[in-house]
């Protein structure tokens, strides 16, 4: 599985009193590179929504690894797993630009539902039709021996 990646450069509102990115500040780039991802497809929340469901967020993990400091350049990877399910999961990684280093990762999953709030079990057609090519663009391609 690939990822889709997004560079943001670290602001001085994000780093705490030790200079070091607040803990909360890499939950909001998770959604900066979701949001950057779904809207390459169309998948944006009112997409969602003109198509008759939402998806609210059901868990959320974050792992910090090393902290992000003033004016680093990062990178936040992002990818989402093929559903088995009515549900959505993201993974996320956030790397330094300069050096690779991974920062913190993290895991998003969002269930289905329509608008007036019945939960889905399994993808309608015309949701999966619209997934299919975000599916697309982040498979590996086949590695030819």
């Amino acid at each position: 599985m690939k990822y889709d990646e997004t560079e943001l450069k670290v602001r001085f509102n994000e780093v705490d009193s030790w200079g070091m990115v607040w803990h909360g500040h890499y939950i909001s780039w998770f959604e900066v590179g979701r949001m950057n991802l779904l809207g390459k497809f169309r998948l944006l929340p009112n997409d969602f929504t003109q198509m008759g469901y939402f998806a609210p967020v059901v868990d959320l993990k974050c792992t910090f690894k090393e902290p992000a400091r003033l004016h680093d350049e990062i990178l936040i990877r992002t990818t989402v797993l093929k559903p088995t399910k009515a549900a959505l999961t993201f993974r996320f990684e956030i790397l330094r630009k300069s050096d690779g280093k991974l920062l913190a990762s993290g895991e998003e999953t969002q269930v289905l539902l329509t608008l007036d709030g019945r939960m889905l079990y399994i993808i309608p057609q015309d949701l999966r039709e619209r997934l299919q090519p975000l599916f697309d663009y982040l498979e590996e391609p086949d590695s030819v021996a």
